[in-house]
């Protein structure tokens, strides 16, 4: 038992120095910074540690770029650029906003991943899938709260040290996945990694059939996803702290012998994160079939137990969502059906509604190389590349080519080629629930021609939803929105006292507004504006879905307070100067000339000019006499 104890002893020690060993030796005379910063590249860590004790005051997963980073102690610049560490930051190279940029030196900064526009619920899907791995152009990409602790307590001055680091520590990168440490939330480090010495206590380090049995129970639940292996590694850890915040218990992922009483009871919590199959059985299995009852998918009395009807139920929303079909829930098609019962139990209340069927055969294509597939703006290899698609990645084909096709992959278009696809068809369908009185309607999916006409997925829409809210979304809180969309035109829409044409005018939304949408019918929907409680017409409305605090934490910047853009540096041929001209056309007037090697901050790029400032004017130039500078 003593050995037993030593090993798990020697093997904390390993685990714990991949953090300790990455302290930077700070100098303690002159230094009057509060913390100071590493970056583990090979591990995609950032860690912030106390400059007094060394203490881990925060840790969390980061994106950096791929041998593009550079490595070195650097310090955070005092003053260099005053929009840097504002709320947004507009990087027109990319044409994407991150949050809370703090400069590190020259275009590397630390800030958050990137949202295609000034909303938390507009972020790009496939940089959250990539956190933790080195995707950037450079830059620190980090959670927005992680981002904003940075911006908002690390000062000008701070020492930051970029440097690659030893072996890939797995397990607590599978930690830092599910959540940053934060050492003002009251857990201790060793805590946060799940370290217990109570007596009795199933903790990091612990192993046997306690433990197995404890994974199984987990399983069950809905919590656990990792191997049977009958040792409490990081995944235990995790799906206990899953299991303690729904319970609302303090986050330490240690199961001591009364929460393992409470987990073996009937009201132990069920989650949504472990992959269900038939012949699974179980609490998880029950609440997936509660859920697909109230989709009018599952006729069957609930039994808890994952047989061919709930195979067959689950097969007939991915049809409708635009997964692949089949018959597996995975965890985002578990919190998919369960998202979209909260919906029906929003519009619909206590009124009875039924299902109707529309199904409709879809061209689609499926990246089936390995080394995946570029999306392309135009069909040629030599055209500028939208974004990168994993192997196994689907899209829907719009037209097909003899060498390339045009496709819609979220809401990006462009082309791929041919050869690196599989082409085949895809029945979809929508699903339909009308009230009996047919003034309610709710929707699931589109037809064929929509998507084709720019509608995406519903699949792709809740993965937005997820990773914007860092994956640990309550989809049952999940509420329906709508934005006024008048078009070009721009103008305010009528608040009608009902929804008729006809009747009086209560209040005007004017364009951009967003809202909680309260009841959703067919042609109109109900909201509140004012104090006032009215109805706007459903085709000036675009309709979306957030959590229950989406508008308070939306965080639009107004304009003159939005962050700038990239920079560029002056590359003219010697024979020729770099001119600025007053407008994008060749000729405009020329407002100057700028030497090979100025900086300037590009504001906007189009058509293969760029709007540029440069010493407080500002012009245009050919984007051929600039180079840009990385960042993002």
């Amino acid at each position: 038992m003593k050995s037993r104890r030593i090993i798990a002893l020697t093997v904390a020690m390993l685990f714990l120095m991949g953090v300790w060993s990455s302290c930077v030796a700070i100098d303690r005379d002159g230094y009057d910074m509060p913390y100071y910063i590493t970056v583990d590249v090979s591990n995609q860590i950032v860690t912030v540690y106390d400059a007094k004790s060394d203490a881990v005051v925060r840790q969390m997963l980061c994106s950096t770029g791929y041998n593009i980073t550079p490595t070195g102690t650097f310090t955070l610049p005092r003053g260099r650029k005053d929009r840097d560490r504002k709320p947004w930051y507009y990087i027109a190279m990319y044409d994407r906003y991150v949050k809370y940029a703090t400069r590190i030196m020259g275009m590397i900064l630390f800030h958050s991943l990137p949202y295609r526009r000034q909303s938390l619920q507009s972020i790009d899907v496939q940089a959250a899938k990539e956190l933790g791995w080195p995707t950037s152009h450079g830059c620190i990409r980090l959670r927005w709260e992680d981002a904003a602790f940075i911006s908002e307590n690390c000062l000008p001055g701070t020492v930051v040290r970029i440097f690659e680091g030893a072996a890939r520590d797995e397990a607590l990168r599978e930690l830092l996945y599910q959540e940053s440490y934060d050492a003002a939330s009251g857990l201790s480090y060793d805590s946060f990694l799940g370290i217990s010495k109570e007596p009795g206590a199933l903790a990091r380090y612990s192993e046997g059939p306690e433990v197995l049995n404890l994974q199984y129970r987990l399983r069950d639940l809905g919590l656990y996803d990792g191997e049977l292996s009958g040792v409490y590694d990081s995944a235990t850890v995790n799906a206990v702290r899953t299991a303690q915040y729904i319970s609302g218990d303090e986050l330490n992922g240690v199961a001591t012998q009364a929460y393992q009483r409470m987990l073996y009871g009937n009201d132990a919590p069920v989650a949504m994160e472990t992959r269900l199959s038939e012949g699974m059985s179980g609490p998880a299995v029950r609440a997936l079939q509660d859920n697909l009852k109230a989709l009018k998918l599952y006729n069957d009395a609930p039994d808890s137990v994952y047989d061919a009807a709930v195979v067959d139920a689950v097969r007939q929303f991915q049809r409708a969502y635009g997964y692949e079909v089949d018959g597996v829930a995975e965890p985002t098609v578990q919190k998919a059906v369960a998202y979209e019962a909260g919906r029906l139990a929003e519009t619909f209340g206590e009124s009875d509604y039924e299902c109707n069927w529309i199904v409709d055969p879809m061209p689609m294509a499926r990246v089936s190389v390995k080394e995946g597939a570029r999306l392309r703006e135009g069909p040629s290899s030599k055209m500028p590349q939208l974004r990168r698609l994993s192997e196994g990645r689907s899209m829907i084909v719009l037209e097909k080519g003899e060498e390339w096709s045009r496709v819609k992959v979220g809401g990006d278009e462009g082309y791929v080629r041919n050869d690196l696809v599989a082409f085949y068809d895809r029945l979809i369908a929508l699903l339909k629930y009308t009230s009996a009185t047919e003034d309610l309607v709710y929707t699931i999916g589109s037809g064929a021609g929509d998507y084709h006409a720019g509608a995406e997925l519903p699949c792709e829409l809740f993965e937005t939803y997820l990773a914007a809210n860092d994956r640990k979304v309550d989809v049952e809180s999940l509420k329906n929105y709508i934005t006024v969309d008048t078009g070009e035109s721009g103008a305010p829409l009528n608040l009608r006292e009902a929804p008729d044409t006809q009747s009086a005018v209560l209040d005007t939304v004017e364009n951009g507004v967003s809202l909680p949408a309260l009841r959703r019918g067919s042609d109109w929907t109900q909201v509140r504006f004012r104090g006032k409680v009215g109805y706007l017409m459903n085709r000036y409305l675009a309709f979306w879905t957030g959590p229950e605090d989406a508008l308070d934490t939306q965080l639009d910047a107004a304009p003159e307070d939005l962050a700038a853009t990239g920079l560029a540096t002056v590359r003219s041929a010697s024979e020729r100067q770099a001119a600025v001209y007053e407008a994008d056309l060749d000729d405009a007037a020329i407002l100057g000339h700028l030497p090979d090697g100025a900086e300037v901050e590009i504001l906007e790029i189009a058509d293969g000019w760029c709007h540029i400032r440069f010493d407080g004017h500002e012009g245009y130039m050919i984007g051929e006499d600039l180079e840009m500078q990385q960042g993002g």
